[in-house]
């Protein structure tokens, strides 16, 4: 990623259903703790344009965030919403949330909020940087809302591409930007 070899394959496809493939690679955990997946009940179709392996990893690592951290019985809100110039996509969660003072280092290359590791045995804190990462090279952005003890929310925009122009990050090519 910092070396920029990072590339964008673009593609239309459909947003909407890489959020169930990412949200079925968790289905046993979901169940064992018994959380509440919202948001998709009329869920339809929305197509994109970005690289559709690159945002099934977005979506992967935030809803295993979201199941990693949810209370047990607490719920999973997923969410997409069509703009006029953007897509919007929300993941928020109920749960011990973030506390505030921690927010503004939660994209940060290695950063850990559960120091004690006791719920995340296996993260190396690379996840949330990639989400961001990823999303800047789609020319989007990403940011993190929280409540202590009641949720956390995660919620990122891709935009919508104009016709004859390439997507690229605001600071230029994938080549070119460097974190």
């Amino acid at each position: 990623i910092d070396s920029g070899e990072l590339h964008l394959r673009l593609a239309r496809f459909d947003l909407t259903a890489t959020i169930f493939s990412a949200l079925l690679s968790f289905e046993k955990p979901i169940e064992e703790k018994r959380l509440e997946i919202r948001g998709l009940e009329d869920a339809e179709s929305l197509f994109v344009d970005g690289d559709p392996d690159m945002l099934h990893q977005v979506m992967y690592n935030l809803i295993e965030n979201a199941v990693k951290f949810t209370n047990e019985g607490g719920y999973i809100y997923l969410g997409v919403t069509d703009r006029e110039d953007r897509t919007v996509v929300c993941v928020r969660n109920s749960g011990p949330g973030i506390a505030s003072d921690e927010v503004p280092l939660i994209f940060d290359r290695f950063y850990k909020t559960d120091k004690s590791r006791s719920k995340d045995k296996t993260g190396m804190g690379l996840g949330l940087y990639i989400v961001r990462t990823i999303i800047r090279l789609h020319g989007g952005e990403i940011t993190v809302s929280s409540a202590e003890n009641e949720y956390c929310q995660f919620e990122f925009w891709l935009p919508k591409r104009k016709e004859n122009s390439p997507q690229l990050g605001r600071e230029g090519s994938a080549k070119e930007q460097k974190n």
